[in-house]
């Protein structure tokens, strides 16, 4: 699709579902639809989602199209993410200060650069802790008043870890408000990552009342129950928390364990991300697993 005409995407997508203008028009003029295909003419977002629906085609993939790069917060955490894995101090701190030079210092700018600074800083085995400014920072934009979309999911489970205990209960509280108001499916991904961090930053501070308070005051109801990847993990870090709360019992050991042989049939990837989040956890994989190392 080389067309700069928006509707020039729309009318290529339209005949590739083999759909006419009146299949897609709704209550809209056939002639709406043809000038912004063919004119240049633009069109309000309302009419735009009326008109996609018929095609199956989602808003993000067609702003993908028209756009042609992708700029989103994941796109960028995923180049992070990149970084990260390879241990790539120095390709981090390039990002960082690209990043920087780019954007003019607006508040989502600021959370991300200091998302890259938790990383560089955890990667050199610095505390990862920021400074007071940093945190304050950080906590007041989280507790403004109003929902929570997905870049604030992505700021706190980020951030969790280089946030100071008490600072991560009273975001994990209003996160928790904003849940029960207002979650889009889309969330429960973010969602899981807050809760894993968080629980683990409790657990590793050997702080197993917080860490129960967060697994209990979750209520799943609200996420999709085809969303396995979520169950999961919440019920892993369940079973690794009694697990830590009695270590001797013998049925907490077992079902610790037979959890983790199950997912490996399923997930080998997801096993290794379970094993390699017990020893974060200083939890001793070889008395569960005698098998591993």
């Amino acid at each position: 699709m080389q067309d700069d005409n928006v509707g020039a995407y729309f009318r290529e997508i339209r005949k590739r579902r083999e759909l006419g203008i009146e299949q897609v028009r709704g209550n809209l003029h056939q002639s709406t639809i043809s000038h912004f295909e063919r004119d240049h003419d633009d069109i309000t977002v309302r009419n735009l989602l009326q008109i996609l629906q018929p095609t199956f085609t989602t808003p993000e993939e067609f702003c993908l199209l028209i756009n042609g790069q992708d700029e989103s917060i994941s796109s960028i955490l995923k180049e992070i993410s990149e970084y990260y894995d390879q241990l790539d101090i120095a390709g981090l701190r390039a990002f960082s200060a690209a990043f920087e030079q780019a954007h003019p210092m607006t508040a989502p700018v600021r959370l991300i650069l200091l998302i890259l600074e938790s990383c560089v800083k955890e990667l050199v085995g610095e505390d990862p802790l920021l400074s007071g400014e940093d945190c304050d920072y950080v906590q007041d934009y989280l507790l403004q008043p109003g929902k929570w979309f997905s870049f604030e999911y992505v700021v706190f489970g980020n951030l969790a870890s280089s946030l100071p205990g008490e600072v991560n209960l009273r975001l994990w509280k209003k996160m928790l408000t904003s849940f029960r108001e207002f979650h889009l499916a889309t969330y429960d991904e973010l969602l899981v990552n807050i809760l894993y961090n968080v629980a683990a930053s409790f657990l590793s501070q050997d702080d197993l009342s917080s860490a129960a308070y967060l697994l209990q005051s979750l209520d799943l109801s609200k996420v999709d129950h085809y969303v396995l990847y979520v169950r999961h993990h919440v019920a892993f870090l369940k079973l690794v928390l009694s697990y830590r709360l009695d270590p001797q019992n013998k049925q907490n050991n077992e079902n610790l364990k037979v959890f983790l042989l199950g997912t490996r049939i399923v997930d080998e990837a997801l096993f290794k991300k379970n094993v390699d989040a017990l020893k974060e956890l200083s939890v001793d994989v070889h008395t569960i697993l005698p098998s591993e190392t």
